[in-house]
């Protein structure tokens, strides 16, 4: 009779061991849908743009000011604003193709322009256009200019080609169409 006892104590132990493994199976699998929700960006930002969110501040168009010249005559001048109080652009992808906008950020970036955080327009273009707030034509013609072809400038329509949450505080926006996503 105790050989009939063993197989049910050896049958108990087999069972709790199995229990114990499926437990800590399913602690392991919610544990890793856990760390992958918190690793993931944010919905909104997905398609927007690649690498890390940068830090933007928002400037005022400059002022335009009348310089008496020599010759007796006037001229009225709009100056680029100098130093940390640079134009912000943004881009906006209209292209819809992933990273477009993150791409188009980091090449005005180079160029030593304060980037918003990418973002995505409201429609979809095939030609893109760099629109500006007033007073910023000349950084809007030169962020047109590092690109080819070279987008159409044009002051911000009504309504804006982002979400106005989107606009950043951006003086210049750069709405990139499939002509750029290439």
């Amino acid at each position: 009779m105790s050989d009939s006892s063993d197989d049910r104590s050896t049958a108990s132990r087999m069972g709790a061991t199995s229990a114990r493994g499926i437990a800590l199976l399913v602690g392991a699998v919610l544990l890793g849908i856990v760390l992958l929700k918190a690793t993931d960006p944010p919905d909104s930002l997905a398609d927007a743009a690649e690498g890390p969110e940068r830090q933007v501040t928002t400037t005022s168009a400059p002022p335009t000011t009348d310089q008496p010249d020599d010759s007796s005559s006037s001229s009225s001048t709009t100056e680029e604003p100098a130093g940390e109080d640079r134009p912000v652009v943004l881009v906006a992808n209209a292209a819809n193709q992933v990273g477009v906008a993150g791409r188009l950020s980091a090449t005005i970036e180079q160029a030593e322009f304060e980037v918003a955080p990418a973002a995505n327009a409201t429609v979809d273009v095939s030609t893109s256009t760099v629109y500006y707030s007033a007073g910023f034509e000349d950084a809007a013609a030169d962020v047109a200019e590092l690109f080819d072809p070279h987008p159409a400038t044009a002051p911000l329509p009504d309504p804006l080609p982002v979400a106005a949450g989107d606009l950043a505080g951006a003086d210049v926006v750069l709405v990139a169409g499939a002509d750029l996503a290439g």
